[in-house]
This record gives structure tokens, C-alpha cells and sequence, in this order.
């Protein structure tokens, strides 16, 4: 039986006696044996004496993984560093981790070990500022705590130049971590997939990104229990290793695996350029096969952004809880029509519609100025879907002159839509936004990069489009056509570009 193995089994008695909703307040996910000894099996650090930090250790469960790696490679001397300041678990960690070291010993290792019974991320501020120059470990090695914390709180203070509205203590401690690393050390982590996209994780990703290279990426099939014991963590999961050094490797090696046993099911290689964007958003895609390699190639050789195109996305103006006041259900008075994604029908505006008593306008009076929209033509998207959905992306188009009795419009909150900058949007262009964004290249390409079912207004901002001529052209062949399905946009997309390795893909 492996050391991870039996911490494992050992702490299993430990969770009986913790509620689940009390590990949750504190951010407390224990690491299934068999992901732990995935994880320690990706570290390639060897030689005779090897430091280790595990800076959430919980019970243990990383720390004697990482050790059982490291005696199988012949390592005579382990340095361990274990932090942990949950006062429930401490016990429990003490133990282990001298259990551990007695297994070290029959096998004539020295095994030498440190518990810090303090706040990870305050204890090394003084590394974090650069104050101290401190760069100790061969090996970082974490299941870092998923809590939402507080702007002002003293991890969020400490690390501010990372944060970006509220943040989330799996990238603090991911951060924090690889600071300590040493020159040409190695940092292998469990997180959510979330730090991969989205504007508050940007400047987090920027520093990752500069500070290490990643090698290894290992992709959850399936989001059921990787928590392990029971946990459900929802969210997305994925491994990583990286290394601290400057060169980028030529590729990253992908894994997959369809549950926390880590029994690999799909194995595959990208460059490394394919992967992590080099903008200033630092975009981590996580492509599936090697035909999402080529969706994204295929997409990011698109020249400009919307804003640089001289549009712009923007999330719907009225959140309905906070608007009760302006709301109606009827037209009996001075409105304007509020749109929802209930009033999307096959890529169209269906208006009004009657569901469960909603209101679908919107009082148009002096106050509700702001929640306004000049009329227009716009494509809208919906920015939630369920993840059984077949598509992301859900686009429906609105033509200016089918609101005549209306000086303007609106749109509820759970919908996005984009505008021209300057300017009136022609007919061509927005069917050519239409059929970028409804085909199923863009559809995939947005679930590589997002794993959530949200539509986040400045992912899609940030990612390529075709040229402005090109969107024109592909309008005008869509204003031709019959339908506009999602294969029609294909076909258009196909056509106009010419791409052989594309169309073996879509």
C-alpha cells in the first residue's frame, strides 16, 4: 500500500467527524490517494537531497505521496515544509507525517520536516514583497484551499498586485508558492479551471505565466467527485505541472482521465504557443484532442479583437431585482421593450412573449435613461446555459427596424450584445458577427478556453476575429441565405477562408 493510500484511509475516520458545509466555510477539499499519486509521479526533481513544500497539507495525503516518489527515485535526504493552520486537522497531520517519516527511515531515508501552524500566504508576505529573497524548494506540491476571501483581507493586501475584484485563495496560494520555488524548481497543483480565462484572474495569469513554464496538463472528463470523499467540488478540475525556468518548452503534454482514479484514457501533445495566448490576457486553453488544437490555431491566426475591430460586447443593462420599480407587463404606457433570453427563438427575437407573468418592457421615463439602448442593430448572446446544452454560444439577431413604435430598447441582465463603437452597425456586418459567433469552430473554441457555462463579456472582447473585410464578405453570402443555422455558418466560414485542416474538424 502506498503512504498516500493509507493517510487517506486514515483521514476518511477524520471526515466522519467534520461536516462537509464546515470544511467548505474554510475551503477544505482533501486529495484522493490515487490523484495524489498522480500528481507526485509528474515531478521530475531527483539527487540526493530534495526540499518540499506542501503548503495546504491537510492531513498529509500530498506530503506522503511526494515522499514514496522521491524514495523510488533514490533520494537519500527529504526537507519537507508542511503548512497548515487548521487547528482540527493539526493532530491528525503530526501524526502522519511521523508515520511517514518512520517509513522513510526503513527504507534509509532521512526524512526531516517542519509543520507551520500559521496562514501560508501571511507568513511569506515578506518573500511575496521581495523584501527576503527567498527561493527554498525543488518541489511545490498543493491542493491549494477554494475559498473567496475579501479585497481587504491580509492575503488579498499582501498580494494586491495580482487581485482583481474578489479573490479566491487557490491562486494565491498557486502564486505565493512558485515565488518560493528555486531556480529550475517544479510546482505541481490541483485547482479549478477557472484561473484559465476571465478579467479577474488576468493579472494573476500574466505573473503565473511569466514565472514558470508549464510541461504537464491533466484534464478531468468528467467534474463527478473529484473533490474525493464525497466532496463534489463542481468546478471544473485540472492538474499542472511547471517549472521554473525561462525557456519554453516546445510543447505541453495533455492527459486525460474520466474520474480521480487518474486512469489515463486520451494522451496527446501541443505547442506550446497553441496553449497559452502571448497577450497581455495570457489565455490558458485546455484543447481536448488534437482537433481542438486545430480550432485554436485555426482561430488565433484571426487578426483583431472586437474593440480593435471597432466593436465591443457589453453585458444587458437592467438587473431585474434591482429595476422592480420600472418594470412592466404590458404597453398601456410610455415603454420600451425589454429583452430576455426567453426571447430568443431560432437565432431571432420573438417579441413579446408571455412567461410566468415576467414583465417585457421597461418604463421610459427620465430615470430609466441608463438602462436604454438606441435602436439599432446588434447580435445578442446569452451569457448562461446549462452545461447539457448542445452550444455556448446562443446568438440571435435584432434589426433595428423591428421595434418601429419604440424611440429605443433594453436588455435584462442575463444577456449580452454587441454594438458598433462609433457609428451604425450595417446589415453585413452584423450577420458576419453572426456567423463567426454561431458557428460551431467559435462554440468550440470558447469551451476550450471557458470550462464554465457563463459568457463572460470580455473573454469574448479579448479573443480573434477575421478581418473587417472578411466579416463583411461572409455578411453579405449570410443575407443570401435561406437559413442560418450553425452549419450554414460553417459552410460560410469554411468558404471564405479556404482551410483544409479546418474543415476535417467542424
Amino acid at each position: 500500500m502506498s503512504l498516500a493510500k493509507m493517510i487517506y484511509e486514515k483521514t476518511t475516520s477524520y471526515l466522519d467527524t467534520m461536516p462537509k458545509t464546515e470544511r467548505k466555510k474554510i475551503g477544505q477539499f482533501f486529495t484522493p490517494a490515487a490523484i495524489a499519486n498522480y500528481m507526485a509521479g509528474l515531478t521530475r526533481s531527483s539527487g540526493n537531497i530534495v526540499s518540499v513544500l506542501d503548503p495546504g497539507a491537510g492531513s498529509g495525503i500530498l506530503s506522503a505521496a511526494i515522499v514514496d516518489v522521491l524514495i523510488s527515485k533514490g533520494v537519500k535526504e527529504i526537507y519537507l515544509d508542511a503548512y497548515e493552520n487548521n487547528s482540527d486537522i493539526l493532530p491528525m497531520l503530526k501524526e502522519n507525517l511521523t508515520l511517514i517519516q518512520r517509513a522513510a527511515q526503513d527504507r534509509y531515508v532521512a526524512l526531516h520536516f517542519n509543520i507551520f501552524e500559521e496562514n501560508f500566504i501571511t507568513e511569506n508576505h515578506f518573500a511575496w514583497t521581495g523584501f527576503i529573497n527567498i527561493q527554498k524548494y525543488d518541489i511545490v506540491i498543493a491542493n491549494p484551499p477554494y475559498k473567496k476571501i475579501g479585497k481587504r483581507d491580509a492575503e488579498a493586501s499582501i498580494m494586491q498586485d495580482i487581485v482583481y475584484g474578489q479573490p479566491n485563495l487557490y491562486f494565491l496560494f498557486m502564486a505565493m508558492g512558485t515565488r518560493l520555488l528555486k531556480d529550475g524548481g517544479e510546482c505541481v497543483y490541483i485547482v479549478p479551471r477557472s484561473f484559465s480565462s476571465g478579467l479577474y484572474f488576468t493579472a494573476f495569469r500574466n505573473h503565473f505565466l511569466n514565472e514558470v513554464r508549464i510541461t504537464n496538463l491533466h484534464l478531468f472528463t468528467s467534474r463527478e467527485s473529484v473533490g474525493g470523499s464525497g466532496d463534489n467540488v463542481l468546478q471544473e478540475t485540472v492538474i499542472l505541472r511547471a517549472a521554473k525556468k525561462n525557456m519554453r518548452p516546445d510543447v505541453i503534454e495533455i492527459t486525460e482521465s474520466s474520474d480521480e482514479s487518474c486512469h489515463i484514457t486520451n494522451q496527446y501533445s501541443v505547442a506550446y504557443d497553441t496553449c497559452v495566448r502571448k497577450d497581455s490576457n495570457s489565455f490558458l486553453f485546455f484543447p481536448s484532442s488534437e482537433d481542438d488544437a486545430q480550432i485554436l490555431n485555426f482561430v488565433n491566426q484571426w487578426p483583431a479583437s472586437l474593440p480593435e475591430l471597432g466593436y465591443r460586447m457589453k453585458t444587458g443593462m437592467v438587473v431585474d431585482f434591482r429595476e422592480t420599480t420600472w418594470l412592466c407587463t404590458d404597453n398601456k404606457e410610455e415603454v420600451v421593450p425589454l429583452l430576455w433570453a426567453y426571447n430568443f427563438h431560432e437565432n431571432r427575437i420573438n417579441f413579446p412573449v408571455e412567461v410566468d407573468g415576467k414583465p417585457q418592457y421597461l418604463h421610459n421615463v427620465q430615470e430609466t435613461n441608463r438602462l436604454k439602448m438606441r435602436k439599432g442593430n446588434y447580435l445578442l448572446l446569452k451569457r448562461f446555459t446549462s452545461k447539457e446544452e448542445r452550444k455556448r454560444l446562443q446568438c440571435a439577431l435584432l434589426f433595428e427596424e423591428e421595434f418601429p413604435l419604440y424611440d429605443g430598447i433594453s436588455t435584462e441582465n442575463h444577456l449580452n450584445f454587441i454594438t458598433k463603437i462609433n457609428g451604425h452597425m450595417s446589415k453585413e456586418e452584423l450577420y458576419g458577427l453572426f456567423v463567426v459567433l454561431n458557428s460551431s469552430c467559435m462554440d468550440r473554441y470558447f469551451r476550450i478556453l471557458n470550462g464554465s457555462t457563463q459568457v463572460n463579456a470580455n473573454e469574448i472582447n479579448s479573443i480573434p476575429f477575421p478581418a473587417h473585410r472578411d466579416l463583411v464578405q461572409m455578411g453579405i453570402t449570410a443575407m443570401h441565405k435561406t437559413s442560418l443555422n450553425d452549419s450554414d455558418c460553417d459552410d460560410i466560414l469554411r468558404n471564405q477562408f479556404m482551410s483544409i485542416a479546418i474543415s476535417q474538424v467542424m
